[in-house]
């Protein structure tokens, strides 16, 4: 009887010791989908955002080159700003002094020091 009873006790352990190893193996593949289904959720709205952007890029392209083209710009100026083509470019003349400017007498001053003048501030003079 004693022989029967532990042979009916191993039986059991090896059917509950099998039970929780297929019970764990179902448990880990159903992680393993959930992260599956997780990080193809996660590509799909990356693809969606790629695909926005993508769409947005190819209408601000559009309007780029709407918006340089030559006779957009002229017809923009003319038509809202109220702005009319010039007949005739007036040129103002510009006289420039014979006095040296401020910074190239400071240049002049420091060519003459040589080198060291440059390095100056390193020293604290």
């Amino acid at each position: 009887m004693r022989k029967n009873n532990s042979n009916k006790l191993r039986v059991i352990m090896k059917f509950v010791l099998g039970f929780g190893v297929v019970i764990s193996l179902l448990i880990g593949l159903g992680i393993l989908r959930f992260h599956a289904a997780r990080l193809a959720y996660y590509l799909e709205s990356v693809n969606q955002s790629i695909q926005k952007y993508s769409d947005e890029e190819v209408i601000l392209r559009q309007e780029l080159s709407a918006l340089v083209a030559p006779i957009r710009i002229y017809s923009y100026c003319k038509e809202s700003l109220g702005m009319q083509k010039v007949l005739k470019a007036e040129t103002l003349p510009v006289r420039v002094r014979s006095t040296t400017m401020a910074a190239s007498v400071n240049a002049s001053k420091f060519d003459n020091q040589g080198w060291r003048s440059s390095l100056a501030w390193l020293f604290g003079r």
